[in-house]
């Protein structure tokens, strides 16, 4: 259990169940405890405490729900524990080979900008956009924080020192009515 991640998001779910139902809605139930197993020892690592929290919280939005809104913003669903490992599995045929060796190696560290996708990070979050948020879990003092990944333009730091650090700035920011709108009649847009 973690107090942090169960405080955040217990604040993040009563506001869209108040002020987006239609978002709230489609978040799904939690991960099962198999399929966090499953993922991962697919990740070939120990994930970090929070993001498991959080799973055990909640098993992401389905693709077919994306209608229903981002509740990370500004455009991001979370993935289901499933699509965590279909994602990598994808993206991991593309790992770029300056980075990713045999065994595990990698030759950057966390928080270090690169093109390509590294498999020491791990999908928890995608948007329509074709974009993701990853946990970085190469080596180094940014050992865990949230990454913004895109083909196109590579890794970029958000500022959230883990998935808690996330989830206690969206808490935060649900609060402040500048950064929000209710639009089709309760799905969430970030402004």
């Amino acid at each position: 259990m973690n107090m942090r991640v169960d405080e955040s998001w217990r604040r993040i779910t009563t506001w869209l169940a108040h002020h987006a139902p239609v978002t709230a809605a489609a978040i799904r139930p939690p991960a099962g405890a198999a399929e966090v197993r499953r993922t991962e020892e697919v990740m070939g690592r120990a994930l970090p405490e929070d993001l498991l929290a959080w799973w055990g919280l909640m098993d992401g939005i389905a693709d077919a729900d994306y209608r229903g809104g981002s509740p990370i913003p500004t455009f991001y669903m979370p993935l289901p524990v499933v699509g965590v490992r279909e994602r990598f599995a994808e993206l991991s045929r593309y790992s770029n080979r300056d980075c990713c060796g045999p065994g595990g190696a990698h030759a950057t560290v966390a928080g270090q900008r690169m093109f390509g996708f590294c498999t020491a990070t791990v999908p928890i979050c995608w948007s329509l956009g074709g974009g993701m948020l990853l946990v970085d879990l190469r080596g180094g003092p940014r050992h865990g924080r949230i990454t913004e990944w895109h083909a196109d333009e590579g890794y970029f730091e958000t500022g959230w020192g883990g998935t808690a650090a996330m989830l206690d700035d969206v808490a935060d920011q649900l609060d402040d009515p500048s950064r929000t709108e209710i639009v089709e009649d309760g799905r969430l847009h970030w402004t």
